[in-house]
């Protein structure tokens, strides 16, 4: 088939097109998951399909929440006249799919959730032979258990599933006598150096798998994500009113496809509303929600908008899950800026961060629970800290862009780089504009260094890529030691000056608190650049990189930055276009390192960064404090924030 769709790809190291395979297209958690993945994909430029067994009612723009490009969205396919175990054998099931895929042409098979489908696991080796890329995405233990979603507090699955399955009778139900099969066939597909890619939710999931498949290429996680500009915070008082809950109590909310299942907490759930109903109200969006005495039950709902106002009518969300990978729904509250109190279960603490955007409790303990719930709603210091922190907590780890960009890495076959997360601690006065010589820092022309590392920190990273002169980087240390908490780079290239500012940062003893580090450029090639030098200086850990411009990042963080590196496009109408875009989101008093200034080429017009950050000055919105090296020291005067 000759393909005329137009390239959209964002790199053309991309894949062109990618098929999902999963059971029930866009239906339940991991059914808008995959959605999520699809739109994901989409935003990359990617062509997408998806084969399902069963598609039901749900479509993408049920579920979706961006525009659908249709040059690129290929729709849902539904086979489930291919079916094994019943009149067909698992042979003819396999070449049914192929040919279903073929259809497709696909550069990447991503395979979801099959529990409900009667699809041969043979099915994924099989892709391979057509020439698929063949990568399974683990929403929970299905595929290194012998049948089972979640083993619970069995242990079988690391020496051997069997028929004395403990669970044989619960979804995803399979007969006893084929569990053993079931679990070493498992082993033979994604065990050894060719088995079968696999991309976990969740650090946990990954670790389990990696523990039942020890032997086994290497495992991504990749955590989910939702669009931070649906699920924000909104207006309380309002979505109350238009949900018909309570306003004179606090509103706990709660969520699940289907409150009947054990592993969702539906027992702890109750217990937990006995002891607090005439104290909270609770409310819950999920089928079957009102069978539970004392919770208001909201329905269930697919539209994303939906679901945004019912977690702003909340004040706080309680997770009571006892078996959860991931979490969706806690990624979801605590991007519209909810607090969350939740059992401390599976990857559940990779999203909520305790006693900073809520409480963990042990796993299944109500009384625990119940104090956590009294102890945070009676505590409005808290409050108010916590839920600004769970919506940027979220947005930095589980907004939809950050999916992207690490589906892209992925595909691109870069590694990923964690963000070390922890509430900023000013150690100096970013707005003591009085009195500020002894809090700003100004290195001198009689060099005074801090420590030995200063001293050296320029020869120690010549052999980093990116061009510094020995007062840049003196510069740059000195500023990471006094203003590093919360450091912005604007063009990060290779990594030079990241270590620099982080190295600085790392040798103030008075700092109680991990810097932060985010690093923003246009281009990929210096994200990976980038990447690879703090992961071989070891402090990948600390850092953010965001590929795109200054002004969509301001738009998605709301960071408060104690310095920034300015080394991004040096155009006059580049950096003209950043200085105006930070003086609205810096807070006075910070100090800005422009770097280029001194360079020759500004004179010859070739570049820019000279006329535009004097001219910026000249308006009033830095404070010229000298030049250091090839760089110029402005210190903010005007302050968006």
């Amino acid at each position: 088939m000759m393909n005329l769709v137009p390239d959209k790809r964002r790199t053309s190291d991309l894949p062109r097109r990618i098929l999902f395979l999963n059971d029930v297209g866009f239906q339940y958690g991991a059914g808008i998951a995959q959605a999520r993945q699809v739109e994901a994909m989409l935003a990359l430029g990617i062509e997408v399909g998806v084969l399902a067994w069963a598609t039901g009612n749900v479509k993408l723009e049920d579920v979706g929440t961006r525009p659908i490009d249709r040059d690129l969205w290929l729709g849902v396919h539904e086979v489930n006249d291919l079916e094994g175990g019943r009149t067909m054998s698992d042979d003819t099931v396999i070449a049914g799919l192929l040919m279903e895929v073929a259809r497709f042409n696909p550069e990447i098979a991503i395979v979801g959730n099959l529990h409900a489908a009667r699809w041969p696991f043979q099915l994924l080796p099989a892709l391979r032979g057509i020439g698929c890329r063949v990568i399974t995405f683990l929403h929970d233990a299905y595929l290194y258990t012998g049948r089972c979603a979640y083993p619970g507090a069995c242990q079988l699955y690391l020496s051997g599933c069997n028929e004395t399955c403990p669970t044989a009778d619960q979804y995803p139900r399979l007969a006893p006598p084929l569990i053993a099969g079931a679990w070493q066939l498992r082993r033979e597909i994604f065990g050894g150096p060719r088995g079968i890619e696999v991309v976990a939710n969740s650090h946990w999931n990954k670790r389990m798998f990696r523990t039942a498949l020890p032997v086994s290429p290497p495992v991504e996680a990749i955590h989910l994500g939702a669009d931070e500009f649906v699920f924000k915070p909104g207006d309380k008082l309002a979505a109350r009113q238009r949900l018909g809950l309570p306003l004179d109590k606090p509103v706990v909310l709660c969520a699940a496809v289907n409150f009947q299942e054990p592993r969702k907490g539906c027992r702890e759930l109750a217990a937990i509303i006995a002891a607090l109903r005439d104290e909270v109200a609770f409310a819950a969006f999920g089928h079957n929600a009102d069978e539970i005495p004392g919770l208001i039950g909201l329905g269930y709902h697919l539209a994303a908008s939906k679901l945004a106002e019912i977690y702003q009518a909340a004040d706080l969300f309680l997770g009571t899950a006892t078996e959860e990978a991931f979490g969706q729904t806690l990624m979801e509250a605590q991007l519209c800026g909810l607090p969350v109190v939740a059992f401390h279960a599976g990857g559940v603490d990779e999203i909520v961060r305790n006693e900073i955007t809520g409480r963990l409790v042990p796993n299944g303990d109500t009384a625990g629970a119940v104090t956590a719930i009294r102890a945070m709603l009676g505590d409005a210091r808290f409050m108010q800290i916590a839920a600004p922190w769970a919506r940027q907590y979220a947005v930095s780890r589980f907004s939809m862009w950050m999916h992207e960009l690490r589906w892209h890495h992925f595909l691109m076959g870069l590694v990923q780089t964690g963000t070390g997360f922890n509430p900023p601690t000013i150690s100096y006065h970013v707005n003591d504009w009085k009195d500020n010589g002894a809090h700003y820092p100004s290195w001198p022309a009689t060099a005074v260094f801090l420590n030995n590392e200063h001293a050296q920190i320029y020869e120690q990273t010549s052999r980093l890529p990116g061009w510094q002169a020995p007062g840049d980087s003196f510069k740059l240390y000195e500023m990471g030691y006094h203003a590093g908490d919360v450091i912005l780079e604007i063009g990060t290239y290779g990594g030079r000056s990241a270590t620099v500012a982080l190295r600085g940062a790392l040798a103030n003893p008075a700092r109680t608190l991990r810097p932060q580090f985010y690093g923003i450029d246009i281009d990929a090639d210096s994200i990976a650049r980038t990447r690879a030098t703090l992961a071989t200086e070891k402090i990948g850990d600390y850092c953010h990189l965001f590929h795109g411009v200054l002004q969509d990042f301001v738009q998605r963080w709301t960071i408060t930055p104690t310095m920034v590196f300015l080394d991004g496009d040096h155009t006059y109408a580049g950096v003209a276009a950043d200085l105006r875009t930070l003086s609205g989101y810096l807070k006075r008093g910070t100090p800005v390192l422009v770097h280029d200034f001194l360079n020759p080429e500004n004179a010859t017009g070739k570049l820019g960064v000279r006329q535009a950050a004097e001219e910026w000055a000249d308006a009033g919105h830095g404070r010229f404090m000298g030049c250091f090296g090839c760089c110029a020291l402005y210190l903010t005067l005007s302050g968006g924030r």
